[in-house]
This record gives structure tokens, C-alpha cells and sequence, in this order.
């Protein structure tokens, strides 16, 4: 600022006196105008952008259970493509239910609701993640995108993780274990969000990643066992108490039909909670003000729900809790 003080002064010392008293000339007059065009107009705009960026900046920092999201629910079953869902309606978490029967092809699944032949944009489970790895090529520096299954008993684990593994980019899902790797002194997935000198990623870490979570026919698992080191992806419990969620040391998730109170007790406990069938402004309003950190609706779009919104008017996905 003072040096631009003392270029406005030099400015006015050469150029030539006014023809009169009180009076300022042409050329001096063209010159501040220039002056105040090319330097100072230019710092006013540079200014908010520089304030944008800083709080861009500030909330990549916050951890992945800092913040909320709108999600689709069933999102195979909406009207709108999960390209649509994923890159116009900012949607970073996303539902897939899947089954073996009627026989699906080998080393795939049948995405589909209660009965083969129900509506759903995508048939099998490689046709849907065909979709999803699209958009991720498409934006390879996206948010952070959750996906959760709704599995059927027959379900074999191996067969899901080798699906998981040939469908995504290398890299790109961020594991159980890369959570335990992020806390040494972590002997269960709990602890490792829960212990002080650990917690949830950041999101700035999380860019360009997939979460995988099993919501519904994880028990079948439970015969195998479930195994954090090499499973690529996490359960969800259907506890509705903190002390239920203790017994489960490598459960992080909790998933709740409806607008449910104990999504303030699970997020205060450290956890991640999906509520879904949020599909009126109440129950989807209700559930938010309970803490939980993802609101799964059929009303997808923003423009016909705008009380689903969760997105930041730059496209930011998430809504940031209040203090």
C-alpha cells in the first residue's frame, strides 16, 4: 500500500502543472485512472479470491466424521444416473444393494431392490461400478466417495473383495487397514478413531478415494471372520446403543433407518452414522440436527429438495457441523 501511495505521488509530480489554481489536468486525470485500473482495481479482485482459497484450504483439514452429507439412497432405483447423481448433484455417497439369485454371472452381482426385474439404472455390480470409476476418471481429484452395500446372506466375502479389487483404480479405496496403519498404537478399528493421538482422515487425504462399507448381511461375514488387515471394506453395525457399539471393536459404522437419536451419541462417541428413508423435510432436517453424517434420501434433486442441500454454493459437498 505505501508503495503504491508513492507511485500515485510520483504520478502527480510528473505531470505537467495545471493551467489554472484548483484545477487538475488531462493527463494527470488519464494517469490515475490507469493507475487505479491496472493496480488497484485488480487488488480488490484478487483479494476475496485470496480469502476463498484460505477456506477452501481451512476445511480440507477437517476429518471425514467432522462433516455432513446428503446420500443417495438406493441409488441404483432413482431416475437420475449415477453419473448424474455424482457430478451435478455433488453426491459423495451412494447405495448399492446386491444378490447371487436368480445365478448372476460369474464374479458379479445383480443390483436390484426386493425382486429381480425391479427398476435400476445399472443390472449388474460391474455395470455400476463401470459408471462410478467413469466419474472418477472424469474427476480424478474428487471427494472423498462412500459407497455402501446392502449384501444378501449368500454373499461370499472373497469373491466380494476380489470384485472390489479389479474394479477400482490401484490405490484408490481407502482400506481397514490403511485406518490402522494411521495409528500405530490401535489394536481395533474403534481405537482407531477414538484414541486422542489418532482419529478419521482428513479430507484433504481422502481426495480421489472410495470408502466401501457393508451395511446389511454383514453377519454371514462374521463366519469367516471379518479380518481388518486384508477386508477391503468396513461393516456397519445396526447398534442402538454406545455399549453395543463397544462390543463390536472393529465396527465404525452404525446404520439407522429413519431420523434416530442415537446418531448424536455414535458421532459424539467418535463413530460415522448413516440415517436413510429421509425422504420429507422433517425426518431429513430431524436427522441432521442429530448429528448424523449421512442423510440418505430418494430426493436427490436440489433444485425440487433444496432442504436436502449440503453442498457449498463453489460445489464443496459437505455441510461443516456447528460449533
Amino acid at each position: 500500500m505505501i508503495k503504491m501511495i508513492k507511485l500515485i505521488k510520483r504520478t502527480i509530480r510528473a505531470t505537467p502543472p495545471p493551467q489554472a489554481p484548483n484545477s487538475i489536468s488531462l493527463i494527470t486525470l488519464i494517469n490515475l485512472i490507469s493507475l487505479i485500473s491496472f493496480i488497484i482495481l485488480p487488488s480488490l479482485l484478487v483479494v476475496p479470491l485470496l480469502l476463498a482459497w484460505a477456506g477452501s484450504a481451512e476445511r480440507e483439514e477437517l476429518r471425514y466424521n467432522q462433516v455432513q452429507q446428503k446420500a443417495s439412497h438406493n441409488s441404483y432405483q432413482r431416475k437420475e444416473d449415477l453419473m448424474t447423481q455424482l457430478k451435478d448433484f455433488r453426491i459423495r455417497a451412494i447405495e448399492f444393494d446386491i444378490h447371487k439369485k436368480p445365478k448372476a454371472p460369474a464374479g458379479d452381482w445383480w443390483v436390484y431392490h426386493n425382486l429381480k426385474g425391479d427398476a435400476t439404472v445399472c443390472d449388474t455390480l460391474s455395470e455400476c461400478f463401470a459408471e462410478v470409476v467413469k466419474f472418477h476418471q472424469a474427476e480424478p481429484d474428487h471427494e472423498v466417495v462412500t459407497i455402501f452395500f446392502d449384501v444378501s446372506p449368500l454373499t461370499d466375502k472373497a469373491g466380494l473383495n476380489a470384485m472390489f479389487d479389479k474394479s477400482f483404480p490401484a490405490k484408490s479405496i481407502f482400506k481397514p487397514r490403511d485406518l490402522m496403519a494411521a495409528c500405530p498404537s490401535a489394536t481395533t478399528l474403534q481405537e482407531s478413531v477414538t484414541k486422542p493421538e489418532c482419529g478419521w482422515p482428513k479430507l484433504k487425504d481422502l481426495r480421489g478415494k472410495f470408502i466401501l462399507v457393508i451395511t446389511c448381511g454383514y453377519a454371514t461375514f462374521a463366519l469367516l471372520p471379518y479380518d481388518r488387515n486384508s477386508d477391503l471394506f468396513f461393516l456397519a453395525s445396526d447398534a442402538q446403543t454406545t455399549l453395543q457399539m463397544q462390543l463390536l471393536p472393529d465396527q465404525i459404522f452404525v446404520n439407522m433407518s429413519r431420523a434416530n437419536p442415537f446418531a448424536k451419541a455414535a458421532r459424539e462417541a467418535g463413530f460415522v452414522s448413516r440415517c436413510y428413508w429421509l425422504n420429507d423435510q422433517n425426518s431429513y432436517e430431524k436427522a441432521m440436527s442429530f448429528g448424523a453424517q449421512i442423510l440418505a434420501t430418494d430426493d436427490l434433486d436440489p433444485k425440487r429438495y433444496p432442504w436436502t442441500v449440503t453442498a457449498a454454493p463453489d460445489g464443496w459437498p459437505f455441510k461443516t457441523f456447528k460449533p
